[in-house]
């Protein structure tokens, strides 16, 4: 029987490749979808319980429970990197997509701010976890010059959850309750995980480490992905080249510190700006319309934000993203008039989402593939503890009666972050494009 392999073995096919590469991608992007209307759906209820007395829920607590879910995301992010290292990716990846579905179906019978707390902090873990293991896959099988494209789209499932986390509130609630906000969500994660089951590959990487050469032998021809020079090593459990080394020693505390700013403004935003635009005035359809052109603005700009990336390089400009979006969120400060404030909503959006997967595409390309998980792991769980403050200390500012000063934090948070990330040193693994 003949194989499929090309004159250069272990090379498939371009199209045969850019097709199965494509899939992978496609099946990652799909797992985020759904990791982003979950996390974003607490959103989209939340104007519901702040105005129901009987709910229990005040904007001090609901910033406590809006934190819980992060909480369990930061646990989710630093694990799955260590654990991706011992049981792959895919497992990972998969683990993850039923337990967050499986505890968001089981907010929707949450009986108060205590209840609806745990389950938020329990799907939160899986939340976190899942993005570093897709990324980790989307990053290893993208075409190499359609690397940041691929991973630019299979991040905008983040958005595109959020805007259908909108669409829920704004149709779901009035007809059957905010409970079926969180009821529904489990329906996309049963129809997607046989795909998974059956489409999505182990990381090559891992595979080798791991001795499982052969296997990783017919996913580098399924792939059109050329063999290492030299065979690679099975792991022997010698230490190998860390996240902390003296090489990438000083990055990786930047990357954390730099995610911990840009996952604070975006998760922030996507928490509160239902909550902050009703207490500023606008009655719930608006506020939730605000949180879909925000998710929107998101989908569309990160796209952009992309295609400059691959022309100028990754620092310039995540740098120029965040400077801009603190100028944008400055400005939301003044009561606009609704075309322009949609506008400014929309560039929010585009600057909070893009920013961070341009970190997140900074930190994957600035390691080499043996750590690239665990390093986004590490820059995305030690982010993630933004994201726990983030809504407690606006859920402060709101209840204080100031929630128009909630724009002005997040604008700060997202000057920090351009700060921090122009410190950021170039890795021995970072190609000189990334500058």
């Amino acid at each position: 029987m003949s194989n499929l392999s090309t004159p250069e073995r272990g090379v498939a096919a371009p199209s045969a490749a850019a097709r199965a590469s494509l899939l992978v991608t496609i099946i990652c992007w799909g797992m985020v979808v759904i990791e982003g209307y979950d996390l974003i759906s607490f959103g989209s209820v939340l104007p519901v319980l702040l105005r129901d007395p009987g709910s229990g829920f005040t904007p001090q607590n609901a910033g406590l429970v809006g934190a819980t879910a992060f909480i369990g995301a930061t646990v989710g992010a630093l694990s799955s990197g260590w654990l991706s290292d011992r049981i792959g990716r895919r497992p990972v990846a998969i683990g993850s997509l039923v337990w967050f579905s499986v505890f968001t179906f089981l907010c929707g019978f949450a009986d108060g701010p205590a209840t609806l707390g745990l389950l938020r902090l329990l799907a939160g873990i899986g939340i976190g976890a899942i993005v570093p293991s897709t990324s980790a896959l989307t990053l290893e099988y993208a075409v190499p010059e359609h690397r940041t494209l691929s991973y630019t789209l299979m991040l905008s499932g983040v958005p595109i959850g959020g805007v259908l986390a909108a669409v829920s509130g704004m149709t779901v609630i009035p007809s059957l309750g905010w409970n079926w906000v969180f009821f529904v969500a489990v329906v996309p994660a049963v129809l997607i995980l046989p795909i998974v089951l059956w489409k999505l590959p182990e990381s090559i990487t891992f595979l080798e480490h791991r001795g499982r050469l052969a296997r990783a032998d017919v996913l580098r021809e399924r792939f059109g992905l050329p063999r290492p020079a030299s065979p690679p090593a099975a792991d022997d459990g010698s230490p190998t080249p860390g996240i902390f080394s003296p090489d990438y020693r000083r990055a990786s505390a930047l990357f954390a510190v730099a995610s911990f700013f840009g996952l604070l403004t975006w998760f922030g935003l996507g928490t509160w700006i239902p909550g902050i635009m009703r207490h500023m005035g606008y009655d719930l359809g608006s506020a939730l319309r605000f949180l879909l052109i925000l998710n929107i603005g998101a989908i569309i700009g990160s796209i952009f934000i992309a295609l400059a990336t691959d022309r100028w390089g990754s620092k310039k400009v995540v740098v120029g993203t965040y400077l801009c979006l603190a100028v944008v969120l400055t400005v939301l400060l003044i009561k606009l008039p609704q075309p322009p404030l949609l506008v400014a909503m929309a560039l929010a959006g585009v600057g909070g989402h893009g920013g961070q997967i341009l970190i997140n595409r900074y930190v994957g390309r600035s390691y080499p593939a043996a750590t690239r998980a665990r390093a986004l792991g590490w820059s995305l769980g030690a982010g993630r503890i933004g994201t726990i403050l983030g809504p407690i200390v606006i859920g402060l500012i709101v209840a204080d009666g100031r929630a128009s000063l909630g724009f002005l934090f997040f604008a700060g948070c997202a000057a920090a972050a351009a700060v921090t990330l122009l410190a950021v040193p170039r890795t021995p693994a970072a190609s000189r494009d990334e500058e």
